[in-house]
């Protein structure tokens, strides 16, 4: 099923992400559609009413009306959403809640031209147990341009998994990205990375990546890339991959086959997902 969980912060990030939303609901074809909004209970303090002794309506149905509003203008229409304000218990609550739904995907707004602190998201994104997407302002809604990264790790197989269910064949340009590195064992032995050896190291991982190609992916229109990291990090790498080739989203696991098994994000999308990372990144669970 595609239900979607859409992350409504009250800002005008949200008309964006609205829209974009939107797009991907013609495009990807989504079943269901919720527009969820967390209330801190620090904010709903003593003397709230007192602060706003004009409101003649709880504060959960005028936050449903304006979000119920906002979708409007986007273009949603009223049979294609539905509202939820979180207002009882904590982030723990709310995490609870979203981890035993329905929903297999959660998309968050994150702001890289009038950035916003994206502690919420950042905060959310590690406790949630569901794919998620982190869309932008300048994000090209249609996604045609689609990169996966690869690391041949069972992250990667679950990635490619949900994306022949949610990418449709007409992608105009699927791709598989893989950096690869020359192994550390020799470098005892080797004191520097000679062209024969790199070049060796290419013709494996591109033998590979075609394999997974083949086996995995139903894109009739992929490609596979590789890339040599030298010393830079992988996700340095795939991010300045994705700029200079006009990618629209970055597609990766939300873990990967050097990351432990205690952290809840791998290290290359914690970093993908930082606010001065203007692509558009979807971290599959």
């Amino acid at each position: 099923m595609k239900n979607v969980i859409v992350f409504m912060d009250m800002s005008k990030m949200d008309e964006t992400v609205l829209k974009q939303v939107k797009q991907l609901d013609a495009i990807w074809g989504l079943d269901e559609i919720l527009l969820l909004h967390y209330v801190e209970l620090q904010e709903l303090t003593d003397d709230f009413s007192s602060q706003f002794p004009d409101l003649d309506k709880p504060l959960e149905e005028i936050l449903e009306e304006e979000i119920f509003d906002l979708a409007l203008n986007a273009g949603l229409g009223t049979d294609r959403f539905t509202v939820k304000i979180h207002i009882k218990g904590g982030k723990e609550d709310l995490t609870h809640w979203v981890n035993n739904s329905d929903y297999s995907l959660c998309v968050f707004g994150k702001k890289v031209i009038n950035p916003g602190s994206g502690i919420f998201a950042s905060k959310i994104a590690r406790l949630i147990d569901k794919s998620i997407l982190f869309t932008t302002e300048t994000s090209r809604p249609n996604f045609d341009n689609v990169m996966l990264c690869v690391d041949f790790s069972a992250y990667s197989k679950k990635a490619v998994n949900f994306l022949n269910q949610y990418i449709p064949d007409s992608v105009s340009n699927f791709s598989l990205f893989h950096v690869y590195k020359v192994p550390a064992i020799y470098f005892p032995f080797v004191k520097q990375k000679s062209e024969k050896l790199v070049e060796e190291e290419r013709k494996k991982a591109v033998k590979a990546l075609d394999h997974f190609r083949e086996k995995y992916t139903k894109q009739p229109k992929s490609n596979a890339w590789v890339e040599y990291a030298n010393d830079q990090p992988s996700d340095k790498v795939i991010y300045n991959y994705a700029r200079t080739h006009h990618v629209d989203l970055i597609v990766v696991g939300i873990k990967g086959k050097s990351d432990d098994d205690d952290l809840l994000i791998g290290s290359v999308a914690e970093k993908l997902i930082q606010p001065d990372r203007y692509v558009p990144v979807l971290l599959v669970q």
